[in-house]
């Protein structure tokens, strides 16, 4: 067998459990694999989720630490230690949860005032205990045991990709598993036939082809000038005349790890940004943040830039778009047929939002 390393996020709040995070850390070095934690992170101008996102979902292992602190809780209303835990769960990550034993033991300093906190610290728990591999600690020295268990049942209960050295790829061992599934496929085309099987392909839409799109309506709160609420509408365009906007309006960021360069979509901005700029095409209003796309509706137009190659099919590198798609954006501009598509069901308005109770505010 080949001899893998494993990339492992190290996931916990942090002033409380700095040495618990060294401990565990060098836990995982000792057994040869690659921790990954806030630690390491380089500074950087974007959220903090943003920036960890692409970490986690590249990682083999994901060690939850819970100790007596929920966390600084974002404007969703959760710590940042529970959406990574989130995030790890949706990407299908194996998620070893290390639970103090003995929470009351635990320091005044260190453990929740409020009781706020303190609920959102069981709830917390109870999530994240739920079908999981849970190992309770009470000392460093017994979370580092702890993990080291967890992670070796973890390897051979739930085989990640891992890392090879390239020298070892061909092995004695990994030519033999060659050969033998060589042997079990030319078994299986002897009493199938062909294995390989024709699937066919829906055609791409061309360029000029129509499409349509939902605008969806959004409140903005201008403070003491009230609420202004966008409409909703039904646009219908070619695909390549929304593509300027598409282009300008599509909201991405970057990062840096191990020396190249990510990028990947904020979804909900990009919505909101690619929905009001169309809007603002059909009318003399200011739409900006008044309109948006459908998530669905934006990866639909992702899906057919990249197929007709003007999105970067690879998420490496500092810009999602290729040298074509810059080029196109800008001959539209120069050509001004950015605005070329209509309005086929609704109207695209801009007017005062209505309160609560269906009135007018003043």
């Amino acid at each position: 067998m080949t001899d893998k390393r494993y990339q492992v996020f190290i996931s916990s709040t942090f002033k409380d459990l700095e040495e618990e995070r060294r401990a565990v850390q060098d836990a995982i070095i000792s057994m040869g694999d690659f921790p990954v934690q806030m630690e390491s992170f380089p500074a950087t101008d974007e959220s903090q989720m943003d920036f960890i996102r692409p970490l986690i979902a590249q990682s083999d292992y994901y060690v939850l630490i819970i100790g007596g602190r929920y966390g600084t809780i974002d404007e969703d209303g959760l710590s940042f230690t529970h959406k990574e835990f989130k995030y790890a769960i949706e990407t299908g990550i194996p998620v070893l949860v290390m639970l103090h034993g003995r929470p009351e033991t635990i320091a005044v300093a260190k453990s929740e005032s409020t009781e706020v906190g303190k609920t959102k610290l069981r709830e917390f728990i109870t999530e994240a205990e739920n079908k999981r591999i849970r190992k309770t600690w009470n000392t460093i020295d017994e979370l580092k045991l702890r993990v080291r268990e967890a992670l070796d049942h973890a390897k051979r209960s739930k085989p990640r990709t891992g890392w090879v050295r390239g020298d070892s790829i061909a092995s004695f061992d990994a030519l033999e598993e060659l050969n033998t599934v060589r042997k079990e496929n030319e078994k299986f085309r002897e009493t199938l036939g062909n294995l390989a099987v024709n699937i066919p392909l829906p055609n791409i839409p061309q360029a000029a082809d129509l499409t349509a799109l939902n605008l969806l309506p959004l409140i903005l709160d201008q403070g003491y000038r009230g609420k202004k609420q966008g409409s909703s509408a039904k646009v219908q365009g070619s695909w390549i005349s929304f593509f300027p906007l598409f282009f300008t309006n599509l909201y991405i960021r970057t990062n840096d790890w191990n020396g190249e360069y990510y990028w990947h979509i904020n979804h909900e901005e990009s919505c909101i940004q690619i929905g009001s700029a169309i809007a603002g095409e059909l009318t003399w209003e200011d739409t900006a943040g008044l309109f948006k796309i459908a998530r669905n509706t934006l990866e639909r137009l992702v899906s057919y830039y990249t197929e007709v190659g003007l999105m970067n099919q690879s998420n490496l590198g500092e810009t999602a778009f290729t040298e074509a798609a810059e080029r196109i954006a800008r001959r539209h501009r120069i050509a001004a047929v950015s605005s070329a598509f209509d309005v086929v069901e609704g109207e695209v308005t801009v007017g005062p939002a209505e309160d609560d109770h269906g009135r007018i505010p003043f």
